[in-house]
């Protein structure tokens, strides 16, 4: 997947400690991923390779880099989410704080909306987003998502739902 600044591809093994220095080891990215807390070496290349695709997989998380030289700014994804009792696809994206504040998760965002969309031929997306993380809140709004409810998931704590469905995304777009 690719937009006019970013390439997002699969990941490979020098990947595992380059995220794990910018996104997982850093307390600030994670305050509000996943637990909310940094993860240990060990935890994280154990989620990179458990939640990460290596190959040709279209879903899962993939390595975000920046045009043109191709350095990591963080991971992004489609990946299964029953947070709503249904087969959804969760958006999903993590940036190093050296990504911050550019509009990276908006272009990530809506080029993961066109794939859900025009690729999976998915009904709705969903992006699930803890209630603190203005910024991210922010981004998924202005990818024309709308908060659905508040959950308390087991791994993850609150997180709100955000949704978008396909016919709003195709409206959205045509205007």
């Amino acid at each position: 997947m690719t937009t006019p600044r970013l390439i997002l591809r699969a990941a490979v093994e020098e990947d595992i400690s380059i995220l794990q220095d910018l996104v997982f080891g850093d307390g600030e990215v994670m305050r509000f991923a996943f637990s909310g807390t940094p993860m240990a070496g060990d935890a994280a290349e154990d989620f990179i390779r458990r939640f990460f695709t290596f190959g040709s997989s279209p879903t899962g998380f993939a390595v975000l880099t920046e045009k043109p030289a191709g350095d990591i700014i963080g991971f992004a994804g489609l990946a299964p989410c029953g947070a709503l009792g249904a087969d959804d696809f969760e958006i999903g994206f993590v940036l190093a704080r050296r990504a911050w504040g550019r509009g990276i998760a908006t272009e990530i965002g809506e080029a993961q909306l066109v794939f859900g969309f025009e690729q999976l031929k998915c009904g709705r997306l969903l992006g699930l987003v803890d209630p603190r993380n203005a910024p991210s809140i922010h981004a998924l709004e202005k990818l024309g998502m709308r908060h659905l409810e508040t959950i308390a998931d087991p791994r993850r704590g609150s997180r709100g739902v955000y949704v978008i469905e396909a016919a709003a995304w195709r409206r959205r777009r045509a205007e």
